[in-house]
This record gives C-alpha cells, structure tokens and sequence, in this order.
C-alpha cells in the first residue's frame, strides 16, 4: 500500500497483518469519520479523517522503530472513534472526553478484526489499553505518537504549521527513555508554541466550544425524539446526519444550521454547557546524556 501522505510524503506499509486490518469494513469506517468532528461541518476545510490519522501514527512509530505491537496498536487506537469523533464526549460528559475508549472492547472483538489479530499471534485484549505502550500513548504534557501526529495533521489543514515546519520537527523526533524527545531545543520550543497556538485558536477555542455544544444539543434532540438511537453513532458521520437532518425537528434543524453557517457574532457571550478539553505540551529535549523537559531548559 503506497500513498503521498500529508505529513510524511511518499509513505509505505507492507506488513501483511497491517493491510489486512486497513482493509477490513472496521477500519474502513475511519474514513468516513472526521477527526474534527462537527467543527468540519463549519470549516469544510478541516478534511483529516480518522483512517488518515490512524495510517499516521502507525507510519510515525515506524520511523522512530517502535516494535509490530505497539505500530498495530496505533493502527487500530482510534477503531471505536463514535461519528463525529469527540461530539459524543459533549453530550456524555467526561473530564478526559474519552467515550470512545469505553467502547474499544467491542470494535476489537469485530470478526474482520479478531480474526487478523489471531493470525498475526496476538489477542484483542492486547489493545485494550493504549497507556501499555509509551511511544504511542502518554499522558498531557508529553509527546507521543498519537499527539505528535494528529498535532502534525490539524495545523497543517488549519495553517499553523508549514510543511517546512513539521520536516524540522520530524527530523528531530527520536525515542528516548521511555517516550519521544526532541534534539533541538529551538525546534521544540516551536513545537510548543504551535501547539499551544492550536489549542488557543482551535482545540480549545470559543469557536469550538460554540460548535461542539450546539451539535451536542442537535444529538441530544435527535436522542430525545428518537430521530437517532445510541447505536447509530457506531456508524458514520453521514449516516448520523442524514438522520438528524431527515427527522424534520426544529430544534435539530436550528442547531444544525448554528454550526453550518457559523457566525463568529454568535460566540460572543456564549456560555457552553460543556468546556472543551485543553491542552498544552512540554516537550522533553535530549541534552546530553539526559532528556529534559522543555520547561527546565533556560
């Protein structure tokens, strides 16, 4: 499988058990799933998908050579993703805004999942949990795999990175200790200030607290009205919203069109119902033989 990627250019997979989960209906789904959720709905321009960030991150722990198992589990991290991503997370509230980890035991337990895992001598049940495997998770303000390349692919859709940027910050990737560093501090003192900026004006913004909480109010009517149940949000963003924009209510509709046609007017003085997740890094530098956090560097 050869494709021109986004972050990493001409890409590469060509391990049987890896294409053979891409190429499974379960996988298949991620395409059809926007990483930026409804907020994609607003900015048509936001086109990353879970599929795309997926291939990423497995692509991304090859380079810095994490072992089969933890590239199969970045393959497969974000399988349960509900449509429209972290929308659920607005309307089933939680401090970490992680529904979809609940749900990963049932995804991996699919039979066009199950049975590769089988095959390749591993079990669903080693992927369960992303924390087992520090290259590809760990936890706010470190870097890893799954935050250094959904960072990577969101501001470049949104134009906080370059592509001269993200070719500075992957040429000075590497793994050490138990996680991912930098070699140069500039590079990540960058890299925290393009994060940041991402968080202020996007992840986290007013903008975004606007749209994810008028969205969660439209699932909310469409769940009290039965327009949908709980299990269509295991299916795609558009067949959600067919749904939604098919059940003729007019609160569904009025919310909808609050995020089709958003108007920054209509952020000002908005209170969310719930706040979105923010986030900052501290990037760990290799000076020496140590790896230092960014913030202890003068």
């Amino acid at each position: 499988m050869r494709w021109d990627d986004r972050v990493y250019g001409d890409s590469t997979i060509d391990d049987p058990g890896a294409l053979a989960l891409i190429a499974g209906p379960t996988f298949a789904r991620l395409g059809r799933i926007r990483q930026a959720g409804p907020s994609a709905i607003a900015f048509p321009f936001k086109t990353v998908t879970r599929r795309e960030h997926s291939l990423g991150v497995y692509l991304l722990l090859s380079r810095l050579g994490a072992p089969r198992r933890e590239r199969i589990a970045g393959l497969l991290h974000d399988l349960s993703h509900t449509a429209f991503s972290h929308a659920v997370d607005f309307v089933v509230a939680s401090a970490e805004q992680d529904h979809h980890e609940r749900l990963k035991p049932e995804f991996l337990h699919r039979p066009d999942v199950e049975g590769v895992l089988i095959e390749m001598g591993y079990r669903p049940e080693d992927f369960y949990d992303d924390a087992i495997y520090p290259i590809l998770e760990r936890p706010l303000p470190w870097l890893c795999a799954d935050r250094v390349d959904y960072f990577l692919r969101d501001s470049l859709a949104t134009g906080v990175s370059t592509p001269s940027s993200v070719r500075r910050t992957l040429g000075c990737l590497v793994v050490a200790g138990r996680g991912i560093a930098l070699t140069d501090v500039e590079v990540a003192r960058d890299l925290a200030a393009r994060f940041a900026e991402m968080n202020r004006d996007w992840w986290a913004s007013p903008t975004e607290a606007y749209v994810y909480n008028e969205f969660a109010d439209a699932l909310r009517e469409g769940f009290r009205c039965g327009a949908i149940v709980e299990g269509d949000m295991l299916e795609d963003d558009e067949a959600v919203l067919s749904k939604l924009r098919a059940s003729g209510n007019p609160t569904i509709a009025l919310k909808l069109d609050c995020v089709a046609n958003f108007r920054v007017d209509r952020v000002e003085n908005y209170r969310p119902r719930v706040a979105p997740k923010d986030r900052r890094i501290d990037p760990p530098v290799v000076v020496g033989d140590r790896v230092i956090p960014l913030s202890e560097i003068k």
